[in-house]
C-alpha cells in the first residue's frame, strides 16, 4: 500500500522537474555572434575546411540561478522559406552562472557548396537547459 501511495508524489516531483526545465529554457537567451564577418556571408557565419556552413552563437543565462549545459538548435532557410539544413550544438561549459555567456558553434553538415549561397535566413532556438551538475 505504501508504494502505491508514493506514486502520485513521485509523479508530482517528475512533473515539477519538467516544469522547472521548461522555465530554465525560457530564461536562456541565444543570439548570433557578429564578431567576425566573412566576405559575402551573414555575420556570425563561416565555412569550415570541410566545406560545411557554421553559425557561431552565444547563449546568456538570464535566470537567477546557475544552469548546466545549454543545447541550441538551428535552421537555415532559402529565400522561399524552405529549410536547407538543421544543426544542434551544446555549450562546452558544465555550469553557466547568472548573466554568464557561453559560445555555441552549430555545424550544418548538409549545407555545403552552392547551398551555402542559397541561405537567406537563420533561426536559433534554445531547446534544452540542463540542471547545474
Amino acid at each position: 500500500m505504501k508504494a502505491i501511495a508514493a506514486l502520485p508524489m513521485v509523479a508530482a516531483i517528475v512533473l515539477a522537474g519538467a516544469a522547472l526545465a521548461a522555465d530554465l529554457k525560457d530564461q536562456v537567451k541565444v543570439e548570433v555572434k557578429s564578431s567576425e564577418v566573412h566576405e559575402g556571408m551573414a555575420p556570425g557565419t563561416f565555412v569550415c575546411a570541410e566545406g560545411h556552413l557554421h553559425i557561431r552563437g552565444s547563449v546568456e543565462n538570464l535566470a537567477d540561478a546557475p544552469v548546466g549545459q545549454v543545447k541550441v538548435a538551428g535552421k537555415v532557410f532559402d529565400a522561399d522559406g524552405k529549410v536547407l539544413g538543421t544543426a544542434t550544438a551544446s555549450t562546452k561549459q558544465p555550469v553557466l552562472n547568472p548573466k554568464d555567456k557561453a559560445d555555441v558553434n552549430l555545424e550544418f553538415l548538409t549545407v555545403t557548396g552552392s547551398k551555402i549561397k542559397q541561405v537567406k535566413n537563420q533561426e536559433l532556438t534554445v531547446v534544452a537547459v540542463g540542471p547545474k551538475p
